[in-house]
């Protein structure tokens, strides 16, 4: 469905930056070579509200098609978990609770409920909210307690009236996939106690910037946040972001802690600065987009030329990653079957399938020694450490990785 407001200040004066053409769904895998010429595209673009300054796409899919049976769990990287750790730490060192307490701890989108199991190890009440049917039964059986239901100022309501409210509210990775924002905040604002935190984690538009991660655009991906647009739609439910954080996850995210106005924590220097950051990139304009989008073009001709030539001395290329990013790399740059051999991920869930609208076979990572490609396009680069260090024997005996952006390079 396309979409012509604003999806904070509800003003229609969306600016076109960068159009995608017609894709696929980037998590509809495939599962048998008959179904290539029966996939679905629709068309993707990304915009920014001359307004207010949001970045957002102007398409809607149902969240029902997107997020009801999900192929993404949270668990499968050994960041996630390094993460979860580091998260804990942040809310109760803000939080503050000399008398011990038990915390009581909700996370809307919780998924396989990897975050919430630090915080139940550490002795905390938790509750996850998970709209995927198949991921919200994972986490039951791993015995963290999660609600089948997508989160809204409804649900929020049913939570206070069965489950009370809550010390800490969790939003991570989650915010960028809403269509109705509003009704999201208010929620996350109705759960908390008075003094409580909500904690909300995005992938920043400033490094989506700064680093040309063009391919964070895809259809799950609705929203594009800076802290200065956040700290606009929080302020329109009376909540208060006190606090930021950079954090390495997904790319580089913005993690914001918010409270409701009634509390009295002082706000933090760490928003301002934030926001300032922004504000001399431009980031809430026009032509710092316009910029974005001929730096893209530029890329995408010197990962082509790269592929080629690789593709022109007879050997092989693999693609690490079968993530929703590496979907739209491959998908707006034309890269398929005629440049990528295969495909490796670390999630079972994806291992014998067709990636979305290029075809290329999904295997396990053990398909990279099995194979001994000569180059690996680093596709979920975002782990690019990680994957190096995991990969080590494959380096050693002469593999290479491709890392895509900002620009083209080898590690």
């Amino acid at each position: 469905m396309k979409v012509n407001r604003c999806r904070v200040c509800k003003q229609s004066q969306l600016f076109e930056i960068l159009n995608y053409g017609k894709v696929v769904l980037a998590d509809a895998f495939l599962d048998h070579t008959n179904e290539f010429d029966t996939e679905e595209k629709y068309p993707l673009a990304l915009c920014i509200c001359n307004n207010c300054g949001h970045l957002q796409i102007d398409e809607e899919i149902d969240p029902e098609v997107l997020f009801r049976n999900y192929i993404y769990v949270t668990g499968v990287s050994d960041a996630v978990f390094k993460h979860a750790e580091h998260l804990y730490n942040s809310v109760t060192s803000l939080l503050q609770n000399p008398s011990g307490e038990v915390l009581k701890i909700y996370e809307p989108a919780s998924n396989d409920g990897t975050i919430l199991n630090v915080f139940k190890q550490k002795g905390c009440d938790v509750l996850g909210i998970e709209p995927a049917t198949n991921i919200a039964k994972i986490a039951n059986e791993r015995n963290i307690s999660t609600i089948n239901e997508f989160f809204s100022e409804k649900t929020a309501k049913k939570l206070l009236k069965y489950s009370g409210s809550a010390d800490v509210c969790i939003a991570r990775n989650v915010l960028a996939h809403v269509c109705e924002l509003h009704g999201f905040v208010k929620g996350l604002g109705l759960v908390l106690k008075k003094n409580g935190i909500g904690i909300v984690e995005v992938p920043h538009a400033l490094n989506m910037y700064k680093q040309l991660q063009y391919d964070q655009v895809f259809h799950e991906h609705i929203s594009y946040f800076t802290v200065l647009v956040l700290q606009r739609l929080f302020e329109m439910h009376n909540l208060k972001i006190f606090h930021v954080e950079e954090v390495s996850i997904h790319g580089g995210s913005v993690r914001i802690f918010f409270q409701r106005d009634e509390a009295d924590r002082e706000i933090r220097s760490s928003v301002e600065r934030a926001i300032q950051e922004e504000k001399v990139l431009g980031l809430d304009s026009v032509d710092a987009w316009k910029e974005f989008a001929k730096k893209v073009s530029t890329q995408k001709e010197l990962l082509l030329k790269e592929l080629k030539k690789i593709k022109s001395e007879g050997k092989k290329i693999a693609v690490y990653g079968a993530s929703g990013k590496g979907q739209s790399l491959l998908q707006f740059c034309e890269i398929g079957k005629q440049y990528i051999d295969f495909v490796v991920d670390k999630s079972p869930m994806k291992h014998g399938k067709f990636t979305p609208g290029t075809h290329i076979p999904v295997y396990s990572t053990t398909e990279i020694m099995k194979c001994k490609p000569d180059v690996i396009l680093l596709c979920a680069w975002n782990f690019a450490e990680e994957i190096y260090s995991q990969q080590s024997e494959y380096i050693n005996q002469g593999g290479r990785l491709l890392h895509p952006i900002p620009v083209p390079h080898y590690l």
